[in-house]
């Protein structure tokens, strides 16, 4: 099985499932696949250009030709991979058309689910039809709500002779290349080039954590005059409750590279927009601190972490990560929960304790030689648990085992 067909059904929307299809392919390249990728573009995102996407083949589903061009290439694969499948948002002529191409598919499928709630997963079209066509389905953790949905459907049975029937649900990791991530952005001299900027990266959602930022800025970083930055944040329907938050300082419009930061520490957070990624991880490396602060139900995490934990630990900043997701997500080889783990290197950031997570950064503060090792630990740590040659072999073991 040598020859792949990627399909992205959403289009390129810039964030996790780009990401994953970006070291999908470098994985492909490296161990002498070969690939075409096939993505939508009758709805643009605002963050598709966070990415370099030359390599993707841009169509609209809701133009027959288009499709029927794209049918014809992807039956020449030895399998078609859906990495993602059309908003419900889209016309309905290009939903119908995902499906009609469901229906033409002649070779295996697998289909790869990144949403994890219900919510989110409703917003999918052809939903159900590519359930149906899949000959593996793989999911975030087996015990979450798509995993549920599609196990109801197709999911494995057993009969009445005790034999397994349905389709395979295994869980995946997306991975990432961690090492050509730091050869870019981690220095390796001993500081870093500003310890009292904390930086937080996400996006419009709740559950990224922002609000908890807010707070931990507000009451333990501002009042020692330290500077915290938010990037990522849209203009989304959600901005109307986070501006609601908390006072800020508002450079939605500013070029973060170019920002003045003179005035800026023991200020109000300073909030800049959707960033190109390779630039915002430059300007993570120079922080003494870069926050991810994502939480989800625990039903929801089995071993995935998300690639801004990634990338996080490749630039060389000392990470602080969700206690609560550290006390949900199980270590791909120590086979514990992360925060479990004595060799993490990571800051557990407890909501629940903030008093707690302040004296662990003043702990680093008050003995900077502990930053050298904390950094090279956390970047073993977490390459260990989730690069690319770790878990796209997995996905394709099981793809290869399995249809």
């Amino acid at each position: 099985m040598k020859k792949i067909a990627i399909i992205m059904g959403r289009g390129i929307e810039g964030c996790g499932v780009t990401k994953f299809t970006i070291e999908q392919c470098k994985f492909y390249e490296k161990h002498g696949y070969s690939y075409n990728v096939y993505a939508s573009k009758d709805k643009s995102w605002t963050r598709k250009n966070a990415h370099k996407t030359d390599n993707i083949h841009q169509l609209k589903f809701a133009k027959d030709e288009e499709v029927n061009s794209m049918i014809e290439e992807v039956n020449k694969a030895d399998i078609a991979i859906i990495n993602s499948l059309p908003a419900m948002s889209l016309k309905e002529e290009a939903i119908e058309n995902f499906k009609r191409m469901l229906s033409e598919i002649q070779i295996p499928v697998a289909l790869i689910q990144h949403d994890h709630a219900m919510q989110s997963i409703r917003r999918n079209g052809a939903l159900d039809e590519a359930i149906k066509k899949a000959n593996i389905i793989f999911v975030h953790s087996t015990t979450n709500d798509f995993a549920k949905y599609a196990g109801d459907l197709v999911g494995p049975k057993v009969d009445l002779f005790g034999t397994e029937e349905g389709t395979p649900i295994v869980a995946f990791q997306p991975g990432m290349y961690f090492d050509e991530v730091k050869a870019k952005y981690f220095d390796t001299a001993m500081g870093c080039k500003d310890p009292d900027h904390h930086k937080w990266i996400g996006r419009t959602t709740s559950w990224k954590g922002y609000q908890e930022m807010f707070k931990f800025h507000n009451n333990y970083l501002m009042p020692n005059d330290k500077l915290t930055t938010f990037e990522g944040i849209e203009r989304s329907p959600a901005f109307l409750g986070f501006r609601e938050l908390s006072n800020f300082v508002n450079c939605l419009a500013e070029d973060p590279d170019m920002y003045d930061y003179c005035e800026s520490y023991g200020e109000d957070v300073h909030v800049f927009g959707p960033y190109v990624q390779s630039e915002m991880l430059y300007r993570m490396s120079d922080c003494g601190f870069g926050y991810q602060l994502s939480r989800m139900k625990p039903h929801f995490i089995q071993r995935s972490i998300e690639y801004t934990h990634c990338e996080v630990v490749c630039t060389g900043t000392i990470p602080v990560f969700n206690k609560k997701y550290g006390e949900a997500c199980t270590h791909r080889h120590y086979d514990k929960k992360l925060i479990d783990c004595d060799n993490s290197g990571t800051i557990w950031f407890d909501e629940d304790n903030l008093d707690e997570t302040f004296s662990q950064i003043l702990d680093i503060y008050d003995n900077p030689g502990k930053r050298w090792p904390m950094r090279k630990e956390a970047y073993e740590f977490y390459k260990l648990h989730q690069d690319a040659d770790y878990t796209f072999a997995e996905i394709m073991n099981n793809i290869e085992s399995k249809t």
